[in-house]
Order: C-alpha cells, then structure tokens, then sequence
C-alpha cells in the first residue's frame, strides 16, 4: 500500500512535466496576474494627472489711464494657455474665477468659463476681467508708467481658479501666473500650480 501511496503521489509531482504545455499556462496565467496587479496598483496610485504647464498672455488691454481723465475701467482681454501636448486624451476644465493685480493692487476679476483641450495640443482659454472703477488711482498710474517711461517690463500678477480639472480627482486647482503687460521678457512664464487652493493663497480684497 505505501509503494501504491508513493506511486499516486510521483504521478501528481510529474503531472506538469508530463504536460508542458500546463506548465507553460501556468506561468503565463502567474505573469499575467502580477502584471495587472501592478497596473491597476500603478492606477490607483498614480491616475492620469492634469496638465502641469500654463501661463496667461495679455492680448490688450484699456482703462490703464489716470482715474482723473479716464473713461473706462481697468479691462484685460487675457489668454490661458494649458499644455496638453504631452498626454493622448481630452483634458476638461470647470471654470471659477481670474483676478489680475499690479504691484500688489487688486485691478480687476473675470469668470474663467469651462474648457476642454484636445490631446497632443496647446489651448487657448480667452477670458476678460474688468475692474469696478474707472481707471488707475494716481500713485499706481504713475508707477506703472514710470516702469514705461524707464523701458522696464511692466509685470501683472493673475490667480486662475478651477473647480477642478481632468486627472485632479475633483479637486479644484489654483494658478498662480505672472502676464507681461509691456516690455521684454515676454514669456512666457509658466504658472505656479497649487491643488487644492488654501484661501490664505488667494488675493486679498478681490
């Protein structure tokens, strides 16, 4: 009985050199396990990010002019610009709110309106932000064109708020940009990318 016990046991021990054709599915089924096992600790880990290059350009702008004289408040037509050249799909954004400040100063706010961006391109998001009043308080009209008289770059500050973006897993997104008004370098500069904002970040007053 104990040789019959060997004999049954030798037969099971030989079964996947007897078949190899078992044996080679019994490793391809073990590879295939470990690697969707990584992909999918690869997903969770690590989902499709946003896009992590933007900078805003200034197309024009009006109402820079001493409030004094002035017939119109501070307007800039500006442009997002969102890199999605690096990725294969299309990257959609929910807009929330652009404000632009020079020296520190609050000027002027806009609605950031939703986007999407096509895989493999660069998109433009046009928006306009307008101020409440009518143009610039003295002390600022005067730096601002000082910085022109001297040739010196004439620098905007602009905050780009998102509810959220593709691949930002719900969370709203906060851009911290600077725009050349005038003068060179032009840029572009690429923003500074913080999500989720902190409200201590945004501007304050605006």
């Amino acid at each position: 009985m104990a040789a019959a016990g060997l004999l049954e046991e030798d037969e099971e021990c030989d079964c996947l050199e007897k078949h190899p054709w078992a044996k080679r599915a019994t490793i391809a089924a073990i590879l295939i396990f470990f690697v969707a096992s990584v992909f999918l600790l690869f997903w969770f880990v690590h989902p499709d990010s946003p896009p992590s290059e933007y900078w805003v350009k200034v197309p024009s702008a009006e109402g820079l002019e001493r409030s004094a004289g002035a017939v119109a408040a501070p307007t800039f037509n500006l442009t997002l610009r969102v890199n999605n050249k690096d990725t294969s799909r299309v990257v959609c954004g929910r807009g929330d709110r652009v404000d632009v400040a020079y020296d520190g100063v609050p000027l002027a706010h806009g609605e950031l309106p939703d986007f999407c961006v096509p895989p493999g391109t660069v998109g433009s998001v046009p928006v306009v932000a307008s101020g409440d009043g009518l143009g610039l308080p003295d002390e600022l009209y005067e730096r601002m064109e000082g910085q022109r008289r001297r040739d010196e770059r004439v620098s905007l500050a602009v905050h780009v708020r998102m509810h959220e973006i593709t691949g930002s897993r719900g969370w709203p997104l906060l851009l911290s940009c600077t725009a050349v008004l005038r003068g060179q370098p032009e840029g572009p500069f690429l923003c500074e990318v913080f999500g989720p904002p902190h409200d201590e970040f945004f501007m304050p007053g605006v």
